[in-house]
């Protein structure tokens, strides 16, 4: 009797208007999550609907409440699961009397830490690159929301350098961030096609990668 009477005060306490409320709230973050999870398995096109209501546990009625179709929640998939490489903000008030080659390694470790092992980071990248020509205005705003401003900070680090008389007069151009920073998508494209290949050790990669950069820019 006192486990059915238990089983009974813990069904009713889950069905208490709170915490349906809070569930309700839930529901729209658990379906992107579970999307994302059939996107990374299936890719775009075989992933339908009804699986991911499965995976989420709700009917395939409960998806269409929050979004439209399938391509409305592939674009908030990518969109609200996307995260920021750094806060150009914070990372300055934290790092600026480091000298300028510290910051140069901070951030490729970042770089690499975000791209090569944050599962959200490196998938969403694998959509854009499939999917992509497919939402055109999506890709073009997750370029101006998470790579430019990775762009940018690496650029203004170059600056710092140049001011201080550390870096070379010609070091910090947008051309020359793009090139110095490309063997850290090399790497990630290579892990994403997942060939099997003998990749080298990634804290071997950034060594290498952080001495080519050195040798580049250094005065």
């Amino acid at each position: 009797m006192a486990e059915i009477k238990n089983a009974s005060s813990a069904a009713a306490a889950d069905n208490a208007p709170g915490v349906r409320a809070r569930r309700k709230a839930q529901r729209p973050q658990e379906i992107l999550h579970a999307a994302f999870d059939e996107f990374v398995e299936r890719g775009y096109t075989a992933t339908r609907i009804e699986d991911v209501a499965k995976r989420a546990g709700v009917t395939k009625g409960t998806i269409y409440l929050y979004f439209q179709n399938k391509e409305e929640l592939f674009q908030d998939v990518v969109r609200k699961l996307s995260q920021p490489i750094f806060n150009e903000e914070q990372f300055w008030l934290e790092h600026q009397s480091r000298p300028c080659d510290q910051l140069v390694r901070l951030f490729l470790d970042t770089v690499y830490e975000h791209m090569t092992v944050n599962p959200y980071s490196r998938e969403i990248l694998r959509f854009l690159i499939s999917d992509g020509r497919s939402f055109p205005e999506l890709t073009a705003s997750h370029y101006d929301e998470f790579v430019k401003p990775t762009l940018t900070i690496f650029e203004h680090i170059l600056e710092k350098g140049m001011r201080e008389g550390v870096f070379r007069a010609d070091a910090a151009t947008s051309q020359m961030s793009y090139i110095l920073l490309s063997p850290a998508l090399t790497l990630t494209i290579d892990k994403l096609l997942d060939c099997q290949t003998d990749l080298p050790e990634l804290n071997d990669y950034v060594n290498a990668h952080y001495e080519m950069i050195m040798r580049n820019i250094r005065k």
